[in-house]
């Protein structure tokens, strides 16, 4: 995209007769591209392409303005503004990289004001004074009633969307005010700018042969980012938090609508009485040939190698021919092309809502498949097991089409999916197309039925809900407040533990069910994110108040059931009085996860409410389970709970060896096959034990451990996740047959 912009600018500077809808249609199409590669990306690629695109294009506006002032030097009218508009520009870009690497490089939400938020809030500052710089220098000035009626335009706005934002905003506390100075600041800044461009438009309406381009572009860039940057208000009202990458569309559009500006400009400094400016500047040096291809060469380097180091590996090697010849390294030398290869399916939640535990799904199994490989290769078998991985982005619309992908690819046993809405989602699929689905993961007792194809090595949530409604009644809580994802998964388990904890004589409220969101919740939604929660804690919080005010807050409990989302859920938390005065309770979804502790907001509100998680107790010492959480930590950076992943590994290595005991994997009886995993199974002495399994093919045993977030114990003050192994965690856990 830099590319095509280079060639553009050069054809424009190298044409003195460029008409403005020339330069108009040239910025559509340089934002038509840059914005198709965020369009079209997959799902979870567009944060990638997001970040990626708003950097370029913000280097591309402050680039030109860099050139703009250097041409400029010697003209002292303009130099100041220019140079403003250089600080202004360059901070942009900076902000844009910080978030990138909040975003990208930690997978961490950026705490708000972060250092992202400052300077961009510092170059609205440094453009605004630039504005008024030019304002200044206008031969002719808008008329005062001009002004007053843009200036009521412009706070009818503002009211409106402080209206909204203060309604949905915590202010009674100093990081609430914060964020919520923080949050009205943009749009604030941005209505300055578009009053302050529109103002300058107006005054040299009358020198459409000079710098009039220049502003409308200016103008039209600011009205964009006020547009772009106000898209949470549109968020929060429908709800649609999976299409905010829609505001990267305008927010990188508007940069490239002000270097489009810039480059008219530019066109102008060429014309006879800039002639000297041109002869002194960088720009002969720039447009010759040789030079030009060197630069081209080195941008599109710079673009196309972390979009293509991206591209291979996060691609599915199981999908890609190149991967097959390059990247099939787990398969033994001795594989030759008279083996036997059955392939395995894996559907799993690498990005999405719980990809936080769908990662470390597929990094398992695939540890499994090359262990597998090995096994087969020692015992001098020809049979070679091939993992096919699909990524169902935690969403049930996106299962059904990747089962069709991998049923098409000869699978006829499929790992997966991770979550219970997932793997519902393709239930009649698999029953109608013969098709074997093992879940390492999925617990909601509505898929406990027998005669299904569905094999599921953990036990369900009646288990879990059982042990944790034990624990709470432990703790002295008698009174429950539950706040869920309403999906099969989140119902399921509320429902279950409401059943145990009020046959102990406990009373668990109505609480609150939010919509169960698919998008990754850790980074993208930054302040936004915060905001969209506020208006399900507020409740919340109403009614910690009210049940508190009857009887003992140590008798209140909240029960939450997320995914990912509950790093951001537990950081709002902070804002409201009472909810952490009560003790809180998790479930296995959010036991151990990562992104709690790497935020110290989370992490400290987390500390202090005592957030217990319950989770299926697998054997971590087994020397496999010790080689599995290496290899977590080597390609995620923290191994996080190790339960799914261990399962995720029995699976594939039952899978394996059942279908093993096939002699044509073609010509498979589906009766025949399930009663051959269950045997497997039963027989298979894997990292989890033996796995034996009820009539609806669901694990029997349930042992839990519990585990919750305090201090590391030494001067860090780090937070860190921590088994409670004490009386209060040693419970029933007889399981629910």
């Amino acid at each position: 995209m830099t590319c095509l912009y280079l060639i553009i600018s050069q054809n424009y500077l190298q044409n003195k007769g460029l008409k403005p809808i020339e330069l108009y249609i040239a910025i559509i199409l340089v934002i038509g591209l840059g914005d198709s590669l965020i369009i079209f990306a997959d799902q979870e690629d567009k944060l990638l392409y997001s970040n990626w695109v708003l950097i370029i294009n913000s280097s591309i506006a402050a680039g030109i303005a860099i050139y703009v002032t250097l041409s400029e030097k010697n003209n002292h009218n303009h130099l100041k503004a220019n140079i403003f508009l250089v600080l202004g520009l360059g901070l942009w870009f900076l902000a844009n990289t910080i978030w990138a690497y909040y975003e990208v490089v930690l997978h961490l939400m950026a705490p708000v004001p972060s250092l992202a938020d400052i300077l961009l809030l510092m170059a609205y500052s440094i453009l605004i004074s630039r504005l008024v710089i030019e304002y200044k220098c206008l031969p002719k000035k808008p008329s005062k009633k001009f002004i007053g009626v843009l200036a009521a335009l412009v706070g009818a706005f503002l009211l409106y969307f402080f209206g909204l934002t203060i309604d949905l905003s915590v202010v009674s506390t100093p990081r609430g005010l914060t964020m919520f100075g923080v949050t009205v600041a943009y749009p604030a800044f941005n209505s300055v700018l578009a009053f302050m461009a529109i103002i300058i438009l107006y005054g040299i309406k009358n020198e459409k042969e000079k710098h009039h381009i220049t502003w409308v572009c200016e103008l039209a860039g600011f009205l964009v980012i006020v547009v772009g940057d106000s898209w949470f208000a549109i968020i929060v009202l429908t709800g649609f938090v999976e299409q905010l990458w829609a505001s990267a569309l305008l927010l990188s559009a508007h940069y490239i609508i002000i270097a489009g500006g810039l480059v008219w400009y530019v066109k102008l400094l060429r014309q006879p009485d800039h002639s000297s400016l041109y002869s002194n500047s960088l720009l002969p040096f720039l447009l010759k040939r040789k030079n030009m291809l060197i630069i081209i060469m080195i941008v599109s380097l710079i673009i196309v190698m972390p979009l293509t180091n991206h591209f291979f590996i996060n691609a599915s090697h199981e999908n890609s021919f190149l991967s097959t010849i390059f990247f099939r390294d787990d398969f033994p030398t001795a594989f030759r092309q008279n083996d036997h290869e059955i392939t395995i399916g894996l559907i799993t939640s690498i990005s999405g809502a719980w990809a936080s535990g769908g990662k470390a799904i597929k990094v398992a199994a695939e540890l499994a498949e090359k262990d597998v490989n090995n096994y087969f290769e020692n015992k001098n078998s020809s049979i070679r097991i091939r993992l096919l991985t699909e990524n169902s982005k935690t969403d049930p619309v996106e299962t059904i089409r990747v089962i069709q992908r991998l049923t098409d690819s000869g699978a006829k046993i499929i790992i997966g999916p991770a979550t219970s809405a997932a793997l519902i989602s393709i239930k009649d699929y698999a029953m109608k197309h013969d098709i074997i689905l093992i879940s390492p993961s999925s617990t909601s007792p509505a898929l406990s039925t027998p005669g299904d194809n569905i094999f599921r090595f953990v036990p369900d949530d009646r288990n879990q809900a059982k042990f944790i409604a034990e624990k709470m009644w432990h703790d002295g809580v008698r009174v429950v407040i539950p706040m869920w994802r309403g999906d099969i998964f989140g119902n399921g388990l509320v429902n279950a533990m409401k059943a145990n904890f009020e046959k102990l004589g406990g009373k668990v409220l109505e609480g609150i069910e939010y919509p169960p969101h698919v998008g990754e919740f850790s980074s993208s939604l930054h302040r936004i994110n915060f905001i969209m929660w506020n208006q399900y804690l507020k409740k919340l919080s109403y009614i910690v108040e009210n049940s508190t005010s009857l009887i003992n807050p140590r008798e209140v409990g909240i029960y939450l059931v997320a995914y990912d989302e509950v790093t951001p859920i537990l950081i709002q938390s902070n804002e409201f009085n009472f909810l952490d005065s009560i003790r809180w309770y998790g479930s296995d979804a959010t036991a151990l996860n990562m992104q709690i502790i790497r935020n110290f907001d989370a992490a400290h509100f987390a500390e202090i409410t005592n957030f217990s998680n319950p989770l299926y107790s697998v054997n971590l010492r087994d020397t496999r389970a010790m080689a599995m959480e290496a290899e977590l930590e080597h390609q995620l950076h923290d191994a996080g709970a190790m339960t799914y992943p261990v399962l995720a590994y029995d699976a594939v290595w039952v899978a394996s060896l059942s279908l093993e005991k096939i002699d044509n994997n073609l010509m498979i009886d589906i009766i025949k096959l399930k009663n051959i995993i269950n045997a497997t199974a039963r027989s298979y002495n894997g990292i989890s034990g033996k796995i034996i399994l009820n009539g609806a093919g669901d694990r029997v045993n349930g042992n839990y451990d519990l585990w919750s977030v305090s201090l590391l114990g030494d001067h860090t003050g780090r937070l860190i996740w921590r088994q409670e192994i004490n009386n209060e965690t040693v419970l029933s856990n007889t399981p629910l047959h």
